[in-house]
């Protein structure tokens, strides 16, 4: 018995030991950098530091106006306060393909899962639609109705301007938007199960860099009291315009290699990147034409037709190969 006890107390001196060492090896390392780590939240999201740019670095600077972009661009909450500075949008536009990377995840897994329970293609292109349109609030479905409105329903630059700040929806809104929807799901239909998540991810990637890229090349013809958001009439830097384009060719170069096209890259790059430099170039004309650049609502149509188009080069392609 005594030999027992005396186990009994060599094995709780023991376990205090370990106890201890565990403590002080691992617990209040943790618990320090854990700290170290809150202190340092804290001071980067601090409202009365951040208010004032020139209190933060350049990559703090980044991140808010990433945030801006995705408070601006989609509905998904973010749960602090973006300072006033960084809700430019066309500083916040700089990270439109981030935002279209991130929607374009939500929306592949939303239709992974949507196939998984109904195997039907169909119907998870169209409930994924739906929840694309629900993260960004129809924000650029939107914006190309309008753009139909307005183009459509005058000739004259004042009045094409009236009709697409003018809430209703008209005729020319209601065709576009639904031949725009039912020539979507028709394209995205052509391409098997397999394939529908990454061309989501490139369609909403490289369709948000397009739009962005007209804030580099064309000027913003709204006075800024009319614009729906503030810092739309400053353009876009040279540096953000190569971080823009970046970040889609980058997308499109994935979604290449995941098609196992890696031996064979130029044809469907080329198959997909000149149908929008021609877009491009026909809406640069036209817009300059008709209303002397271009507004926010001519953007979200700009994208709108991207991602259409980018759907249906590389549906073609596909079918051809």
């Amino acid at each position: 018995m005594n030999k027992i006890k005396k186990i009994a107390g060599q094995l709780r001196v023991a376990a205090c030991f370990v106890a201890g060492q565990f403590k002080s090896l691992v617990v209040r390392p943790l618990m320090g950098k854990a700290c170290a780590f809150k202190a340092k939240l804290d001071y980067t999201f601090d409202p009365e530091r951040v208010k004032d740019q020139s209190n933060l670095n350049f990559w703090h600077q980044q991140l808010w106006y990433l945030l801006a972009a995705i408070v601006i661009f989609t509905r998904i909450p973010v749960r602090c306060q973006i300072p006033e500075w960084a809700m430019q949008t066309n500083r916040a536009a700089r990270f439109l393909p981030v935002v279209g990377v991130l929607l374009g995840l939500i929306s592949a897994l939303s239709f992974s899962l949507f196939y998984a329970i109904w195997h039907s293609v169909w119907l998870a292109l169209v409930l994924t639609t739906v929840v694309g349109i629900w993260l960004t609030g129809a924000f650029h479905e939107d914006g190309f109705a309008d753009t139909c409105d307005g183009f459509g329903g005058s000739s004259t630059k004042e009045r094409i301007l009236s009709i697409m700040k003018d809430s209703r929806l008209g005729t020319y809104g209601v065709l576009g938007l639904g031949l725009l929807l039912t020539v979507k799901l028709s394209a995205l239909f052509l391409f098997t199960p397999e394939q529908i998540p990454m061309v989501l991810i490139l369609g909403y990637t490289l369709s948000r860099s397009f739009s962005a890229s007209f804030i580099h090349s064309m000027n913003y013809v709204r006075n800024e009291e009319d614009s729906k958001f503030v810092g739309q009439s400053e353009p876009m830097s040279n540096s953000e315009a190569l971080f823009v384009w970046v970040i889609g060719f980058a997308a499109v170069l994935v979604i290449i290699l995941s098609f196992g096209y890696a031996e064979r890259v130029m044809p469907p790059l080329m198959m997909m990147l000149l149908p929008l430099w021609a877009l491009k170039s026909l809406l640069s004309r036209y817009w300059e034409k008709r209303i002397g650049g271009y507004t926010g609502d001519c953007l979200g149509g700009a994208q709108q037709l991207a991602e259409v188009m980018t759907y249906l080069a590389l549906s073609a392609y596909s079918l051809n190969v």
